[in-house]
């Protein structure tokens, strides 16, 4: 079971996915290796954050 500071660690690793997917729009980058390439986590749980933060962050993106 996680602890307070890691669940709130883990938040701070979703929003830096969240933020690399606004830049990824903006830059024209495109694919999914090009998405693991952004990825600066290597291991779970940080790297499945981080992919949660940037998808939903596109989703968001496109329903604006």
């Amino acid at each position: 079971m996680s602890t307070a500071s890691e669940s709130f660690r883990l938040s701070r690793v979703e929003a830096q996915g969240w933020n690399a997917a606004r830049s990824f729009l903006t830059s024209g980058v495109a694919g999914d290796a090009q998405v693991a390439a952004l990825n600066p986590h290597k291991k779970d749980p940080e790297r499945a954050r981080w992919l949660a933060g940037f998808k939903n962050a596109m989703d968001a993106m496109e329903t604006e």
